[in-house]
């Protein structure tokens, strides 16, 4: 599985390549990767929890590869939901656990890092308790394993003074954003794989089937993807961030 995701990454890089993008001046440091996973992390906390912690077990930091900086981490993650204390109901705590992942750091659009990898602890990992009394959680942070990022926002790739596609008016999407290419996957609950939406993004804002009959394209619009023509027409994809999109109830990602 990981082969697929390797091919995407390497056409993702090309197109960075390509238009400049100097990747020896970009290293980040481990801080600066646990920052940008934090920042990543957060951004998918679940509808009804308020309180999402993040903690690093172990981070490593692999070679330069095809311009993208990869690091293997574990990394716990708590989420805390209030519940309704009026209805006696103090909510749940649950925590999960990304195990020796490894991950892929490329510069965004926007000066800024994007960390592509798995960002959903596996369902085997993850456990929750019920909370005992109103604003107490049965699992408190102090208890979790690792520590957190430091404060602050990640450090910025380092200027260049080369110009990126996106600002040259390079390869994108009319509508402002882009996929990664290469092929995704999507899951239902349980984290069962849903073949028929299943699809390939391609570096010219199009996409197809997995069988590369049905064609069409995609459109970005603030935090939505609205897919037009093709075997997803019409559909809209929501939640768009940290690599990965909800369409209703269905969670898509990069194959890897």
């Amino acid at each position: 599985m990981r082969s697929r995701f390797s091919f995407s990454l390497v056409l993702s890089l090309a197109v960075l390549l390509s238009c400049g993008y100097d990747a020896s001046a970009q290293a980040p440091t481990v801080e600066t990767f646990k920052q940008a996973m934090t920042k990543s992390l957060q951004k998918l906390m679940i509808t009804g929890y308020t309180q999402r912690d993040v903690r690093f077990v172990s981070v490593l930091a692999g070679n330069l590869k095809n311009g993208a900086y990869p690091f293997r981490a574990t990394i716990v993650v708590r989420d805390y939901g209030p519940g309704y204390p009026k209805n006696r109901y103090y909510g749940q705590t649950c925590v999960g656990k990304l195990v020796d992942e490894d991950y892929y750091m490329l510069p965004d659009d926007f000066g800024g890092w994007k960390v592509q990898g798995k960002l959903t602890p596996p369902a085997s990992t993850q456990t929750c308790k019920n909370n005992p009394a109103e604003g107490v959680s049965s699992i408190p942070a102090e208890r979790l394993e690792g520590t957190p990022s430091g404060a602050g926002a990640p450090a910025p790739p380092a200027a260049t003074g080369k110009k990126t596609g996106a600002q040259t008016g390079g390869t994108g999407n009319a509508g402002g954003g882009s996929l990664t290419t290469g092929e995704w996957a999507c899951y239902g609950s349980g984290g069962r794989a849903l073949i028929g939406l299943g699809f390939k993004v391609q570096a010219s804002g199009t996409y197809t089937d997995l069988d590369n009959k049905s064609r069409g394209t995609y459109v970005f619009s603030g935090s939505t993807i609205t897919f037009k023509g093709g075997h997803l027409d019409g559909q809209v994809a929501r939640s768009v961030g940290g690599g990965r999109f909800n369409i209703g109830t269905t969670t898509c990602e990069p194959y890897r």
